[in-house]
């Protein structure tokens, strides 16, 4: 009887410390997040050269799904602004979006994109990458 109790306390105390810090991300998210990261590092070398207002979003955790679809919506508003030695980034960073967003279940009383402040593509970006860092957490 005291090992069932002992057992029970221990998983108990797995579930709650998941519950409190997250589960730990798959090998998948994590290299897909890397990925993202090191592409939007290689487009900001064109943020003074775009001259776009795009929607952008400031979600919270939950509404990572959403958050990442309007994201990628508003990098297809791209391709005709940059340049084309970021056409590859920009397709890797629609394929990456594309794929963790398939890894994310959508959250349920998100906003929609078009619901978002526009910002620049300087803006833009760093809200970008500040997302993408702080999913990897």
């Amino acid at each position: 009887m005291m090992c069932k109790v002992l057992i029970f306390s221990c998983i108990s105390a797995v579930m709650l410390m998941t519950a409190a810090y997250g589960a730990p991300l798959s090998t998948e998210k994590v290299h897909l997040l890397r990925a993202l990261i090191k592409d939007l590092k290689s487009l900001e070398k064109s943020k003074d050269k775009i001259h776009l207002d795009l929607y952008t979003p400031n979600e919270r955790q939950e509404c990572s799904w959403r958050t990442l679809q309007c994201y990628l919506t508003e990098m297809g508003t791209l391709e005709n602004e940059i340049e084309d030695e970021d056409i590859d980034n920009l397709q890797n960073i629609k394929k990456n979006l594309q794929s963790l967003m398939d890894l994310i279940p959508p959250g349920t009383g998100c906003k929609i994109c078009e619901a978002n402040d526009k910002k620049t593509f300087p803006a833009f970006h760093q809200e970008l990458s500040n997302f993408l860092i702080s999913m990897l957490k």
